[in-house]
């Protein structure tokens, strides 16, 4: 992690403790907290899943969604198209479908194990017709592909001509870390039993592919107070990829 990005944890912290403080004081405790995917005001999100690194307050208690939902909508939902065609949403979050869903024509899902989704697809093959979908989002999901350099060049191929695709992954560090490790290595190296690699800030490299062009969006664009309320300080969901298939 930069300094840039330590000491602005440390700022949040200091604030978050300061605004809490503040609030009780004028009584206004159950207002700490808002969500913006479902409207819940609070006092605090519920505790994020158990893991090497606890979140405390990280779901939204109503609709259960996590600090990068709320961020991913808080910095795409006015920039994004107002209506687009087609959307295509791997892993399907429930939290961020309803959003999705309002926000196209077409809505379809797509994963390899969950049973919900519309399509049985493995998204390193693909059965899609090439230039199919204008928006395809992919959130948290090439931590857990065995190529995932060929996943995005299906995700590449799939994409309409001036298409967004969303990618989020968890990030730590500058170097991305990968290899073929044992269940039990796996949490120690990549935090999670599932996953395959940790990302890190290189993944920029990944994700710059001809015929795509890439930009990010941070946390760090927006207003303290409004990271402190919607609670969008995990230090490993801050940033939002977008690649953009070229016409």
């Amino acid at each position: 992690m930069s300094l840039q990005s330590t000491l602005r944890r440390i700022q949040i912290v200091a604030l978050n403790r300061a605004h809490a403080a503040t609030l009780r004081g004028l009584g206004k405790v159950r207002e700490h907290r808002h969500c913006p995917l479902c409207g819940w005001t609070g006092f605090q999100f519920s505790a994020g899943k158990p893991g090497p690194f606890f979140r405390f307050d990280a779901r939204c208690p109503s609709c259960w969604s996590a600090e990068r939902h709320r961020l991913a909508y808080i910095l795409l939902k006015d920039s994004l198209p107002a209506k687009i065609d087609k959307i295509l949403h791997f892993a399907p979050e429930l939290e961020i479908q309803k959003w999705l869903q309002g926000s196209c024509t077409e809505y379809h899902t797509a994963d390899l194990l969950d049973p919900r989704a519309m399509h049985k697809v493995d998204i390193q093959d693909m059965p899609f017709e090439d230039n199919t979908y204008d928006l395809i989002w992919c959130s948290h999901v090439l931590e857990h592909v065995p190529d995932d350099r060929r996943a995005l060049s299906e995700i590449r191929r799939i994409l309409a001509p001036n298409g967004i695709a969303v990618i989020q992954v968890p990030l730590w560090g500058s170097k991305t870390l990968e290899g073929d490790l044992p269940a039990s290595e796996r949490v120690r190296v990549y935090y999670q039993e599932d996953h395959l690699r940790r990302y890190g800030k290189d993944i920029l490299e990944r994700l710059s592919m001809d015929g795509l062009s890439v930009s990010v969006r941070n946390v760090q664009e927006l207003e303290l107070q409004l990271v402190l309320r919607c609670s969008l300080n995990d230090m490993a969901s801050n940033d939002v990829f977008l690649l953009r298939k070229l016409a």
